[in-house]
């Protein structure tokens, strides 16, 4: 099914004050065509729910690709946001909404939405006991209000997947049995999905090893846990994952979703610059093996608006002019190298294209072709553009 068919269905749906669930960015996506959320693509879907008077909660544009989105009337107010009411989209299907609500399409996609709640979320090392409401032992991020294009806590995966958790009751031995299995530096100590009691870590259990009586359960080594808004910018999230190694992540609803540590924000953080940094090396080794053979009549052939070209300096071509100067066969000629122009150029055009994702502020990291053609592409010019 099309995106368009989809969004007049929600649309209709919604004004008649009938209950969708829940989309995953990824099928929005994919219902228009695309895999991963490109400027156009963003912009081409934004304009699409906009003049049909829909939104995304939150905003697909900064959302993981996996997270689910709920489909709103552009007009609903923003304090109905995370609430459930008659007019809200539920989580999954509920016994309210009947068969006729529900319309396949001609491949049998649900357009209510129909996706799952899980995302390969933890299981909790235990389940949750009655207790008193609210919570013990938080500690509160505070962070500035989120603002528009930012990277949120939950634009990254390990936000999404859920966290393992142990009871305060719970022995010493099971929490440090699945630490040391899972690989994990700490663990959430909760009472159901909302109730966060604490943590515990290795440095706290040996921390209160060190004086007696010997800790036997998890209340004995509990220590504050660390909590922050899913909205919240990543890098407000920062100064805190930097000293305590780990923010628990929370929603709207006030479920913990999911737990940043040091090692997944590193690992953000190299999705995003990995493609920075290929795209840096290669046009490097591209300006070192072309300007020098440059003279101020092959700048001339530019376009008008040329900053290169007006100033007859190559320092100031782009990416794109020194790809159009390399598809000359005169000026190819001069690099003398024993290399195919036109696979090296069509390859180049390729690379051209990831660039402008990437220095277009793609939210999606970069999928195993486009590295792969980075890579290849930096390797290639390494030894031969030297």
């Amino acid at each position: 099914m099309k995106l368009d068919s989809a969004i007049m269905y929600w649309k209709q749906q919604l004004s008649d004050g009938k209950p969708i669930n829940r989309v995953r960015v990824r099928k929005i996506l994919q219902m228009d065509g695309a895999e991963r959320r490109g400027i156009v693509i963003t912009r081409t879907i934004s304009e699409k729910f906009e003049s049909n008077g829909l939104k995304t909660v939150p905003d697909f544009q900064s959302a993981w690709i996996d997270a689910l989105v709920s489909i709103k009337l552009a007009d609903e107010g923003a304090a109905s946001e995370g609430q459930s009411d008659g007019n809200n989209q539920p989580n999954e299907a509920e016994p309210g909404v009947e068969l006729s609500d529900i319309a396949p399409d001609q491949d049998g996609m649900d357009l209510s939405g129909g996706e799952e709640e899980s995302i390969n979320k933890a299981t909790p090392v235990a389940e949750a006991l009655n207790s008193p409401a609210g919570d013990a032992g938080v500690v509160e991020v505070p962070v500035v209000p989120p603002i528009d294009a930012i990277i949120r806590v939950s634009s990254i995966r390990s936000a999404n997947r859920g966290v393992a958790s142990v009871l305060l009751t719970d022995r010493i031995s099971e929490a440090t049995t699945v630490m040391g299995f899972e690989g994990y530096s700490q663990l959430a100590i909760m009472q159901g999905k909302r109730e966060v009691r604490g943590m515990i870590t290795w440095e706290s259990i040996a921390m209160r090893s060190m004086r007696p009586p010997e800790p036997k359960t998890v209340a004995d080594c509990r220590i504050d846990a660390h909590v922050i808004d899913s909205d919240a910018s990543l890098f407000d999230a920062f100064p805190t994952i930097e000293k305590f190694g780990y923010v628990l992540a929370r929603s709207k609803e006030r479920t913990i979703t999911g737990i940043v540590t040091a090692s997944d924000f590193a690992a953000e953080l190299g999705e995003h610059s990995y493609g920075f940094m290929c795209i840096r090396t290669i046009e490097m080794l591209i300006r070192k093996k072309l300007h020098p053979q440059l003279g101020p009549s092959d700048l001339k052939g530019l376009e008008e608006h040329s900053r290169a070209r007006a100033e007859s300096n190559p320092a100031l071509l782009t990416f794109g002019e020194n790809a159009r100067l390399l598809e000359r066969e005169e000026i190819w000629s001069r690099l003398s190298v024993f290399v195919d122009k036109s696979e090296f150029i069509r390859r180049l055009h390729e690379i051209g294209n990831v660039r402008n994702e990437v220095m277009h502020f793609s939210p999606d990291p970069l999928d195993g072709e486009q590295k792969k053609s980075l890579k290849q592409m930096e390797d290639f010019l390494r030894q031969v553009f030297v």
